[in-house]
């Protein structure tokens, strides 16, 4: 079982990631099926700052109750956040695990991106446009999962950077 301070940290990014995913529902779309993804902001969060299963409980929350709040459970959308959502936490969680140390909140953000986005496809591919011409977007959702997640990721290290100074200062 999990430190009070833990759930209590899993409990607060799970309520930005929830926050941010209802926000980025009501967001234009660049295409009709990309969207920014800020809601992973938290996801991320919890990753570099309460682990594997910190982020993982933070995305099934993320997912269930943020589809409930936008009106997306167990519609389409849900199970491309699901397959996206699933292959990009492994990324993000294998990137972190086997790098180390390495990686960012960055890098370890734009392979989430990549990855979710790589995901959708492959979903879209195999149970709604059986067809080897959807390949062709691939380079448009990697594209679009790099800038995503780079950006989530800087959000991320500038989070990051300032809660350090506010412990720093006492103020956490």
């Amino acid at each position: 079982m999990p430190s009070r301070d833990k759930l209590v940290r899993i409990a607060v990014y799970a309520a930005l990631a929830i926050g941010l995913y209802t926000v980025d529902n009501f967001l234009p779309l660049p295409l009709p099926w990309l969207r920014l993804g800020v809601g992973n902001l938290g996801i991320v969060l919890a990753l570099m700052d309460v682990g594997a299963l910190g982020a993982i409980a933070v995305f099934f929350l993320k997912l269930i109750l943020g589809s409930i709040v936008a009106g997306r459970f167990l519609t389409p959308f849900f199970f491309f956040a699901l397959a996206g959502g699933v292959l990009g936490l492994g990324a993000m969680i294998a990137i972190k695990t086997l790098g180390r140390g390495f990686f960012s909140a960055v890098g370890i953000s734009c392979a989430g991106g990549v990855f979710h986005n790589i995901g959708q496809l492959l979903v879209a591919r195999f149970l709604l446009i059986p067809s080897s011409g959807l390949w062709l977007l691939a380079p448009i959702v990697v594209l679009f999962g790099v800038i995503s997640g780079t950006f989530i990721g800087i959000l991320a290290r500038l989070v990051q950077l300032r809660l350090r100074g506010m412990e720093a200062v006492g103020l956490d």
